[in-house]
Formats: structure tokens, sequence, C-alpha cells
């Protein structure tokens, strides 16, 4: 956990913002997660056919796997920038936090 500071009256640093990296670090591998099972998931089509007993409700689920293969770009493109969102939260994180223990543990000149 990681806390973004600034300097009260005594000089005390108190903190203004925490920085949860552990729950970063779990959100940024569920996202890995989901997206590999998105990116996995293939639409059945035509398998089933003869098993629907209709050719209205193979054409119905055909439509509906056209219309699924469609939403799940989409999703994959959601997961792919919300995890690169996160990754860049983290990495901006940190270089705050490395600038500012620098600047609190540099010895004055």
């Amino acid at each position: 956990m990681s806390a973004v500071t600034r300097e009260t009256r005594r000089g005390i640093p108190l903190a203004d913002l925490k920085v949860d990296y552990q729950l970063l670090d779990s959100i940024e591998s569920s996202l890995s997660s989901l997206l590999a099972e998105f990116q996995n998931i293939k639409a059945q089509t035509g398998g089933y056919d003869g098993a629907m007993g209709s050719g209205a409700v193979a054409s119905a689920m055909d439509g509906f796997a056209g219309n699924w293969d469609d939403h799940r770009k989409n999703l994959i493109s959601s997961i792919q920038s919300l995890g690169k969102m996160v990754s860049e939260t983290k990495q901006q994180f940190r270089d705050a936090d490395d600038k500012l223990s620098k600047t609190l543990t540099q010895k004055p000149q």
C-alpha cells in the first residue's frame, strides 16, 4: 500500500491518498484471465442444427451466435482497454511514490 503525502504544519507527513497495489495487481490479473476466457470462446454455429428440430430455431440460434461474436469482440476490446488503464495507473502511482520518496529523503544542500 502506498500513500501520496503532504506535510503538515509540524513537518510530519500525512497520507492524503492511499493506493492499494495488491488490489490493482489483483484487478489486472482478473482482467487478464477474463480476456483469455473471452478470446477462447468460440460460437458453435451449425453443429446443432439437426437437433433443433426447426429451421426457424436453427436460424435464430445462428443469429444469436453472430450477435454474440460481435458483442464478444466489443467486450474483449473493453477488457483490454481497462487492463491498460489499470497498468498505467499503477505505473503513474509508483512513479509519484518514487518521486515523493526521493524528495522526502533528500538531504538539504
